[in-house]
């Protein structure tokens, strides 16, 4: 019988003092070795990137070192493209485009913000008002994607004379007329849309030579330093994307797949969202004309991510008007809250909106956006990256992400807006 019970054997590191000494590669290998965790990197200079900052940290609970819990508008994906859904209210207004006579039976080619099936929001038995004329009509047919008729019986319901319809007459739906003991009406119900984006591979690297390692600097370390420095530009460069990327993919050079994500301006600019090009100073009746569409939808508190020349005219507008935040303190993002007639508008100066991007702003409904990160590819520290007989150490930050996008209507953009 032997001395001592069998057992698996762990990993042995044998051999010249050379090839077996301990190295951090060693303790990374054994999982011991702490690394930057992704609070650390988005929390590091969260004013640089405020809506990474944002999406990743909302709904999570702060204990004085770091986080408990999930940002509620952060998850994981197991795909490199990811997909959500959206799904709509059917209209209930459209205008004409064209005109219509004053009496008997007509056909109105409606208009829908650019629809290309405009008419479709109409159903036979709708119940519609022509806001300049106040006649009321019935609708007598959905004749193709961009005409309804309207019989003869069907015009002037009520004491209002029918009149002439004009191009640009805006006709709202106001219910339904049914008669006893008829059978149901014609079904109109709207289809989800799916929007997709996808994550892309970011990376941040730096080295620094053994000697350098280990020199006497005024300061810090060179390599933690450099580490610090590159965790918030690389948080820095995924914010951008998320701000001004564009979806797309392609092959690389070495014939293997490249993602772009999309970000939100492609999102605002490319789906009917609302839009103000200013071209000039920014006035109050202008800004209320921007506030006023960009709440026409979504919840009644928005985040305004703005330039500086847009906060410089916002706070000469609403002087003495906003008041710092608490979330300031709990994510480390300074905030205002401006409380207008349209809904509360929290404003957070992003200073990478500069020059040219200095006279924009974007108004979120952040339930349109979620932080999406391919599985177990979250932001990582990977450390001892650099060829085993180099004398140095070069370690990389890599993210592979994506910005879900949805809802678009929720959001709105005003720029070129200058001082």
């Amino acid at each position: 019988m032997a001395d001592y019970p069998y057992h698996t054997e762990p990993t042995h590191d044998t051999g010249a003092i050379t090839s077996a000494t301990r190295d951090t590669a060693i303790s990374a290998a054994e999982g011991r070795l702490k690394v930057d965790a992704v609070d650390k990197v988005f929390l590091l200079e969260a004013n640089n990137h405020p809506f990474i900052t944002l999406l990743t940290n909302v709904g999570r609970t702060p204990t004085g070192v770091s986080y408990k819990g999930s940002g509620i508008l952060k998850a994981s994906t197991g795909s490199p493209e990811f997909k959500c859904f959206e799904d709509f209210y059917g209209g209930k207004y459209a205008k004409a485009s064209g005109t219509y006579t004053a009496t008997g039976a007509i056909t109105i080619t409606v208009n829908v913000g650019g629809n290309t099936s405009p008419a479709y929001i109409f159903t036979v038995g709708d119940v519609i008002i022509n806001q300049r004329t106040s006649e009321r009509m019935e609708v007598a047919t959905v004749a193709t994607a961009s005409t309804i008729t309207i019989a003869a019986a069907g015009r002037s319901i009520g004491s209002t004379a029918a009149s002439a319809g004009a191009d640009g007459d805006g006709l709202f739906i106001i219910g339904n007329a049914n008669e006893e003991y008829a059978t149901s009406r014609n079904i109109n119900m709207t289809r989800a849309n799916e929007q997709t984006n996808y994550t892309q591979i970011f990376r941040k690297p730096v080295g620094v030579s053994g000697t350098e390692m280990e020199a006497d600097l005024y300061g810090p370390k060179d390599l933690p330093w450099q580490r610090a420095k590159a965790a918030t530009q690389h948080a820095e460069e995924i914010e951008m994307a998320f701000w001004f990327g564009e979806k797309g993919s392609t092959t690389g050079s070495l014939s293997k797949p490249k993602r772009y994500t999309g970000g939100i301006l492609e999102h605002i600019e490319s789906n009917n969202a609302y839009v103000q090009d200013q071209g000039g100073p920014l006035t109050a009746p202008d800004l209320n004309t921007f506030l006023r569409e960009g709440f026409t939808y979504g919840s009644s508190t928005k985040m305004l991510f703005c330039g500086g020349v847009v906060l410089q005219a916002i706070n000469e507008i609403a002087r003495g008007q906003l008041q710092t935040k608490i979330v300031d303190k709990t994510y480390g993002v300074k905030i205002s809250t401006w409380q207008t007639a349209f809904g509360d508008v929290n404003i957070v100066h992003n200073h990478k909106f500069i020059e040219d991007y200095a006279g924009y702003a974007f108004l979120l409904d952040m339930d349109s956006f979620r932080y999406r990160y391919m599985n177990n590819r979250d932001t990582k520290l990977k450390t001892n990256i650099q060829a085993n007989d180099a004398d140095g150490q070069v370690d990389e930050y890599i993210t592979e992400c994506g910005l879900e996008r949805k809802l678009p209507a929720k959001n709105a953009l005003i720029k070129g807006i200058t001082g």
